[in-house]
């Protein structure tokens, strides 16, 4: 009896360990085919994962060197390097105004460039498989700006000003208004950037540095019409907001004093003769 209650024991507890077992190898098979799906989906990742790497575009206008102008590089997170990648550029100017190394992506300018002509250009890139001339990128646009440098004078909306004000005015009276604009680039630097000065008209007027307005700088008693009439007074506009080396533009402005009610009547005889 003994011997048959054993036997049953041993024979439960063989089940019992062989499930177990299985159930074990059932979870590391789950576990080994999860962890596998994990590695094949990272793989895949990273062969779906595209980009571009490239330093800053910009290049100087009115570049003067006899070799192209190196603008920057281009490199895909595709080229490991063994010489499998060629670089292709399309675009504005592509194969012109502008060419790529096929082999490392270095960027250039061939060409002598204004940027009052044209500020930047829009281009486009990708790299194909040499061997098979598959494309191994979709096309990815950037934009190639220019630099400004300052090549352009200021130049006034006139070049003859004509203005008046009246005779015995204050000093500091406003008289007349004179604008100038400079092709420059405003937002680089200060090439576009203006300051008004007067070489001719001192000491009567002056003018406002910042705006162009021209005022009367002498008082009353000096700006007489019966005394003088006409002035011309020659403005100057210089950009680099007036420091040296700025370009200067002039204008000249006619200006004429206006006559008021100042002088009393006069009899040409102080007495008259009665016969």
């Amino acid at each position: 009896m003994r011997t048959i209650s054993l036997a049953i024991v041993w024979l439960c507890l063989g089940l019992s360990l062989d499930a177990l077992c299985l159930h074990g190898r059932r979870t590391e098979t789950a576990y080994g085919e999860g962890t596998e799906a994990s590695i094949r989906g990272e793989k895949l990742l990273k062969r779906a994962r595209r980009g571009w790497m490239w330093n800053q575009f910009f290049l100087q206008e009115e570049y003067t060197g006899s070799d192209y102008q190196y603008i920057g590089k281009l490199q895909s997170d595709q080229d490991q390097g063994n010489g499998l990648v060629k670089y292709v550029l399309s675009g504005e100017g592509a194969g012109t105004i502008f060419v790529i190394d096929e082999n490392n992506g270095d960027l250039q300018a061939t060409r002598r460039l204004d940027r009052e002509e044209k500020g930047f250009y829009i281009l486009r890139a990708t790299v194909v498989n040499k061997r098979t001339g598959l494309k191994l990128e979709p096309e990815t646009e950037f934009t190639v700006k220019l630099h400004d440098i300052n090549d352009n004078e200021p130049h006034f909306s006139k070049e003859l000003y004509t203005g008046s004000v009246p005779e015995r005015s204050d000093i500091g009276t406003s008289v007349i208004q004179v604008t100038a604009t400079d092709a420059d680039d405003s937002m680089y630097g200060s090439s576009a950037r203006l300051v008004y000065s007067i070489s001719q008209g001192h000491p009567y007027f002056s003018v406002d540095p910042t705006t162009g307005v021209i005022r009367t700088a002498l008082g009353p008693g000096d700006m007489d019409r019966e005394l003088r009439e006409h002035y011309q007074v020659v403005i100057e506009a210089k950009d680099m907001a007036g420091q040296r080396g700025g370009l200067t533009g002039t204008t000249a402005v006619n200006i004429t004093l206006t006559d008021v009610n100042d002088n009393p009547p006069r009899f040409t005889q102080s007495k008259t003769a009665y016969t």
